[in-house]
């Protein structure tokens, strides 16, 4: 009767170390797919993502967004990411996505805080002035007003020079980057307003195809991925974020990718 005893004590032991071992396992993130992270991704931002755009599908993507994906499902506990190709027009519209997380260069604002969740910040971002071959440098806001400006579509870019800068001309407007920086090129837009690192990247790609960046305007603009409203996910992206900022592995890829010192380009005031 004392070694059922004892053997009953022991199953008992062997049962609660077992279960205090599941109860001390990180809980799923609550992904689409299990053990799977889809990612919102839109190339070609130079530096920040491109790829080849089949379809839906963006096949061998590279960048730091890319990368920062991949870390950040590393957070999660995931080992597989997919990658979908999701235009920014419809990146804010209200209702059902198709991706857990988006990441877009997408400023946070609180418009946009209205239709969709943001996480954590991972990138601070001002506005950057990048000119085509032949324009004056604009020296001032002043200046800068005085050029036909150009922007992209819900961007917060054309939102500064609509109801900020106020330029002389009105804007002309296009629905991707590539269209806004064929127009810099070509010279039908003197002056593309865009978040900094984005002109910088493109004129560092492709040096001799427009002006300089002829600066920098200071709007303290961070970006954050998109998820759904309400989304139960967004709290573990932000965790897995501010952990990457702080252990470094944020910087080390922006450092990677970028190799820019932002600091140097002069401001516009």
């Amino acid at each position: 009767m004392e070694n059922v005893k004892r053997i009953a004590l022991a199953a008992l032991v062997v049962l609660l170390a077992g279960a205090a071992v599941a109860s001390a396992r990180p809980e799923a993130a609550p992904t689409m797919k299990p053990g799977i992270l889809v990612v919102g991704v839109a190339p070609p931002a130079v530096n920040f993502q491109v790829g080849t755009v089949r379809g839906t599908q963006v096949i061998n993507p590279k960048g730091y967004e890319i990368d920062l994906a991949r870390a950040i499902a590393a957070q999660l506990g995931i080992s597989k990411v997919e990658w979908l190709n999701v235009p920014w027009t419809g990146l804010f519209k209200p209702g059902p996505k198709s991706f857990d997380i988006a990441l877009q260069e997408a400023t946070i604002t609180t418009q946009r805080e209205q239709t969709v969740d943001f996480s954590a910040p991972y990138f601070l971002a001002n506005q950057g002035v990048l000119i085509s071959k032949g324009t004056p440098a604009p020296k001032s806001l002043a200046d800068l007003r005085k050029l036909q400006t150009c922007g992209q579509s819900t961007t917060t870019g054309l939102a500064y020079i609509q109801h900020q800068l106020r330029p002389q001309k009105a804007p002309r407007i296009y629905q991707t980057t590539a269209a806004a920086f064929s127009a810099v090129q070509s010279g039908s837009c003197q002056a593309f307003v865009m978040d900094t690192p984005i002109v910088a990247s493109q004129k560092k790609a492709k040096p001799s195809a427009y002006g300089p960046v002829a600066g920098t305007i200071i709007t303290h603009e961070n970006y954050g991925a998109v998820l759904q409203k309400g989304s139960k996910l967004t709290p573990y992206v932000s965790a897995a974020i501010k952990k990457l900022v702080a252990n470094g592995t944020n910087g080390k890829l922006q450092k990677k990718w970028f190799n820019l010192d932002f600091s140097k380009l002069p401001v516009l005031k």
